[in-house]
């Protein structure tokens, strides 16, 4: 078929604008709840940091300017360096709302979204008040992958960023094997394409940032390749008479049927 053109991984606007060919609203909404969501959170005294690295001042403006005027100057490095060589859970915890606006806006100097989604993970986010705001952002990610063309994000980076976030993905790929629009399909068509290779039998993702070791990397292994994700594939078959569409349900079932083969659990890592 004739080359997927590949979508914009990040249609930048402002803080809470998505550029897109249809807004959504709803992922806008979730990322301006963070700053109500967090307005209880008091800033520490000081930022910590390694002494070989970085000075205590060096991060002073981070604490000295309001948290919703924040920018990538003051908070960029910080986003990538956090639970290292700098700061700690608590003060994470005061800046993690706006870091994520930050995050998915049009301010370039944030790190990769799966660098501090990580951190997150790693500051047990699930157990703060705010987690509630936070998953909120998350399924309106999602939502916004399956149904908007172009997606804020690219599939294989906010699928390795959720991974790393959440506990478990499994409701993830179940909203995703309804395959339930056109863009759905092709996101699926894009992940399996450009996200993923084929290594010992097994389509694995390509994302350097995918810790392997976590649960929800095997939950996204076994989805591609013991079954599941071809069930969905061929399902769809039988839900869509558009010509096009069906060459690239075609493709995507192609990819998958050769793919999964005699391969054993322990192996997937």
């Amino acid at each position: 078929m004739a080359a997927e053109r590949r979508l914009s991984c990040r249609s930048r606007g402002g803080p809470f604008e998505i550029e897109s060919d249809q807004p959504d609203r709803g992922l806008a909404l979730a990322l301006e709840a963070l700053g109500e969501a967090f307005s209880s959170v008091r800033p520490p005294a000081a930022i910590d940091c390694c002494p070989h690295c970085k000075k205590a001042h060096d991060f002073a403006p981070v604490l000295m300017h309001p948290r919703h005027r924040l920018t990538g100057i003051e908070l960029g490095d910080y986003a990538f360096s956090v639970l290292n060589t700098v700061g700690s859970e608590a003060d994470l915890h005061y800046l993690a709302g706006r870091i994520l606006q930050l995050l998915h806006s049009d301010d370039s100097r944030m790190p990769d979204i799966e660098v501090f989604y990580d951190k997150l993970r790693r500051a047990g986010w699930q157990s703060w008040p705010q987690a509630e705001a936070i998953a909120a952002v998350f399924d309106a990610l999602w939502h916004d992958l399956l149904t908007r063309d172009p997606s804020h994000e690219c599939v294989d980076t906010l699928l390795c960023a959720l991974g790393l976030a959440e506990d478990t993905i499994t409701p993830r790929l179940l909203r995703w094997a309804d395959l339930d629009c056109d863009v759905a399909v092709r996101r699926l068509y894009e992940f399996v394409t450009w996200g993923c290779r084929q290594k010992g039998g097994l389509l694995i993702p390509c994302n350097a940032f995918w810790n392997r070791a976590l649960p929800t990397y095997r939950e996204l292994v076994v989805w591609l390749n013991e079954g599941p994700a071809l069930r969905a594939v061929t399902a769809a078959f039988d839900r869509y008479d558009d010509p096009g569409l069906l060459e690239v349900v075609a493709d995507v079932h192609g990819l998958l049927v050769m793919v999964g083969h005699g391969y054993e659990h322990d192996n997937i890592a």
